[in-house]
Parts: C-alpha cells; structure tokens; sequence
C-alpha cells in the first residue's frame, strides 16, 4: 500500500554563508522555485521524447503526489534483471572456476551441472529460462554461441538492455535516483570539510561536432577500463540473497545540445 506519510526532511545545510558563486538573485526562496520549475521540465521534455503524453503525465504527477512504497517501483524489476545478467557475465569473467590459465572466460557449455551457463544462471536469474538467458547475452551481452551447444565471451560484461521507451525510461530513473542520492548526500556535509563526500564530478569544455565524436571514441576503452578496476572491487549479488547494499560508480559522456 502507497506510504503517503513518508516524507524526508530537508537537509540542514552547513556552510560558511553567502558565497560569490550564489549572488544574481535577489530571493533565494523564488530562485529555488525557478530551478524546480527548470528540473521539471527536463523531465517533462525527456519523457515527451519517449512518448509519453503531458495528459499521462499530469495523471503521473498526481499519482506520485500520493505517496509510493518503494515495492512499487517499477524502474527496480526492470532493471535488476539487467544488471542480474550483468553480474551473470562478471562472474564468468572473475571466477576461476569459469576461466582458464590465462585468465580468459572460457567457453562454457550451456547445460549441464559444474562450469555451466546453466549453473551460473541458476545463482544470478534463478527464474529466467535457460534459453532466454542465451538469448539476453548473445543479443544484449558480448557473448556468442559456439557449436550450437556452447556459449563464448568475446566481449566486455556490459549488458545493453532493449531499445524500448519503458526500458530508457527506467534506466534514468535509477541513474537520476542514484545521482540525486549521491549530491544530497554531499549537499549535507559541512562545507568545511573536504574529501569526505562521495566522489562526483563534471569536466566541460567546447567541441565541434566532429571533435566530439572523435573524443567520445577515444574515451570508451579508456572509460571501460575504469570501469573494469571498479568492479573487480565489488562483491557479485545475486537474486537469491543480498548481502550490503548495491554500490559502485556511473559514467557518461554527454554533450548540451
């Protein structure tokens, strides 16, 4: 049932006062409005452009005005099969029982018990069946089917999910959900102190569109990389039991058009 009494607090803000970056504005109070208005029209914009309607999402807003428990969020059983099959493919990439002497994941038959693909599903998508589980990695994974009754992984572990409008949409869900956490969460620490809050960044900078293109390629293997030493220092969760909470870092190019 919807939690319509669970509000949060606002933050306490612990800074050293007014600062010359903040001044321009005369009603700080007006100036907050302002910039709500701006974020939600971001979002108006951004989910016009999936096709959905300003009528659908006014009936949305009043809905989400309510109150949600967090069970009810659709954005979660999206994408925590995603990121299920994500760590499906981590695993067979980290785990000494699915690599070889040199490190590289090796081709694992499909069924069977042992170093399988059907043992690794089982642990990471119990309820998936095993030929959908073929058919999400071969189509959205990097891994491919070999001799008709195994399975290679010649990629990275990045799992695409679908070009669908409810799928894009629940991905920036989440990514907004975690950025949002992740600035609220630094927004709270007293300004005065530095390094203890989580780390988040922007670097900008202007390039022509052909620049762009080509800085954007030169970044990927770079950011892949990254991305890889990141992972090697989280634990694997599966969907029979989690132990923490989930964690880790996002990165993406973008550019303002």
């Amino acid at each position: 049932m919807p939690n319509r009494d669970r509000k949060k607090k606002p933050i306490s803000f612990r800074s050293r006062g007014s600062s010359p970056l903040t001044s321009g504005f005369d009603d700080n109070r007006e100036l907050l409005v302002r910039l709500v208005e701006e974020l939600q029209q971001v979002g108006m914009e951004s989910m016009e452009a999936l096709g959905v309607s300003r009528k659908e999402q006014m009936a949305a807003y009043r809905r989400a005005v309510k109150g949600a428990a967090p069970e009810d969020r659709p954005s979660t059983l999206l994408m925590d099969r995603i990121f299920a099959i994500g760590n499906l493919l981590s695993s067979w990439r980290r785990d000494k029982r699915y690599v070889d002497r040199n490190g590289s994941p090796r081709v694992l038959p499909i069924s069977g018990k042992g170093a399988t693909l059907e043992t690794l599903a089982r642990k990471f998508v119990p309820t998936m069946p095993l030929d959908e589980v073929v058919t999400v990695i071969t189509r959205h994974g990097g891994a491919t089917t070999y001799r008709g009754d195994k399975v290679a992984l010649v990629g990275s572990t990045v799992v695409l999910h679908p070009k669908t409008a409810e799928m894009t949409l629940a991905s920036l869900v989440t990514q907004f959900r975690r950025v949002a956490s992740t600035m609220l969460t630094n927004a709270s620490l007293p300004e005065s102190k530095k390094g203890l809050g989580r780390f988040e960044r922007q670097v900008t900078g202007v390039l022509s569109e052909r620049e762009f293109n080509k800085y954007a390629r030169t970044l990927r293997p770079q950011f892949q990389d990254l991305c890889d030493r990141a992972e090697a220092g989280l634990k694997l969760a599966d969907l029979k039991g989690r132990n923490g909470k989930t964690c880790g870092i996002a990165i993406f190019v973008f550019r303002d058009d």
